[in-house]
């Protein structure tokens, strides 16, 4: 008798047994760089970004937040909206060896500051938007938050300037106060993208996000998710569409990224 009837409802050519090799996150891009560097990879308001393109940014990226003193134990953080730089700060910090933390725009002023002495995020990644800034810039001086790397929403469209006009007539745009705790995207991306690579030896142990729950019971608190639990999930979500026919065909997906990808089932 099998005592794993549910095996009985997987579509034919899914298996329940595929062997699953964890490693490093980081490495799925790499992998899809070499396999299809021509292709799209992001597709953003009018703006397409190859294979290859996102791979030199994500390198520019580690490299800048390097020469910011990143390195493996250093906690950067992620406070952005479902923008191309929401993937390229993500893989550019595992580049650069350090841990990804999460936040939610939608977190209060108190959320915000256990979120950054819990996870000791010295360094963290937004937007100069209204909805997101000067929530952030709040917490210079009264934790220990030291820099913040802000971008534009415009910067990585087809048309920058026009991005740019709307938002500002739209009032959604925040006025940054540029000064030794503040650096923005561009400057931290000009750069030759050489960074210092650090070999992830052991998977299984080696953290790659902090990612905090909702909170319900208290405050948030932070899962450690390491670059095995990511990658194998990533590969059993990949297993489950091996029918027959595949859902999914290597190198012809398209994704439409709705869900915002500080939360864990959009991330993965």
């Amino acid at each position: 008798m099998n005592d794993m009837p549910w095996i009985r409802s997987y579509p034919d050519g899914v298996r329940w047994d595929v062997e699953i090799a964890p490693g490093p996150v980081q490495k799925i891009l790499g992998d899809a760089v070499a396999k299809w560097p021509d292709r799209p990879a992001i597709d953003f308001m009018g703006k397409r970004i190859t294979y290859a393109e996102l791979g030199r940014l994500t390198d520019r990226v580690a490299k800048g937040l390097q020469l910011l003193g990143v390195k493996p134990g250093v906690h950067i953080g992620l406070y952005l909206p479902n923008t191309p730089h929401y993937i390229i700060s993500f893989f550019g910090i595992l580049k650069a060896g350090g841990t990804a933390v999460n936040y939610s725009p939608l977190d209060a002023a108190k959320v915000l500051e256990h979120k950054i002495e819990d996870s000791k995020t010295d360094i963290l990644i937004t937007l100069d938007m209204v909805s997101l800034y000067p929530q952030m810039a709040a917490m210079l001086g009264k934790t220990r938050l030291k820099k913040l790397v802000v971008g534009s929403l415009g910067e990585i469209t087809a048309d920058p300037d026009t991005v740019v006009n709307q938002m500002k007539a739209a009032k959604q745009l925040s006025d940054v106060a540029w000064d030794d705790h503040h650096i923005s995207f561009v400057q931290l991306t000009h750069n030759d993208g050489v960074y210092q690579a650090y070999p992830i030896d052991n998977p299984r142990e080696t953290i790659a996000v902090l990612q905090y729950t909702g909170g319900t019971t208290g405050l948030p608190k932070g899962a450690m998710l390491t670059h095995a639990n990511l990658t194998s999930a990533c590969q059993q979500y990949r297993a489950t569409t091996a029918g027959s026919p595949p859902v999914l065909v290597d190198g012809q997906e398209r994704f439409l990224a709705v869900l915002p990808p500080f939360h864990i089932y959009a991330l993965l």
